[in-house]
């Protein structure tokens, strides 16, 4: 059923051996998960904006805690939406890269 394997990552913040405190990603996550095509009509309003959807995964609802970043086959991303398709799927529409100014 589930056809590939990613990596869910949140933001964490650090400390080095030296006492500097900096913010990094995370991926502790593992998912399986499915890749999907993006909608055109999606693709095309979210250019409308300026985003720039790449990848749309789903995964199961109960392994999502608000992640807003993913690695896919060895590839980053960040979340850009979250579609609940039912009471046990998600997808998260992705772009490519670390985007938001958040890491």
């Amino acid at each position: 059923m589930w056809n590939d394997i990613a990596y869910l990552g949140r933001i964490e913040t650090v400390e080095n051996q030296y006492g500097d405190i900096y913010d990094t990603i995370a991926y502790d996550q593992l998912v399986y998960c499915n890749k999907k095509s993006i909608r055109q009509s999606e693709f095309y309003q979210a250019q409308a904006v300026g985003l720039k959807p790449t990848l749309v995964i789903e995964i199961m609802l109960s392994d999502y805690d608000g992640q807003e970043y993913v690695t896919f086959n060895d590839e980053e991303y960040s979340v850009l939406r979250t579609y609940e398709t039912s009471k046990e799927r998600i997808e998260l529409t992705l772009t490519k890269g670390v985007t938001h100014g958040n890491a």
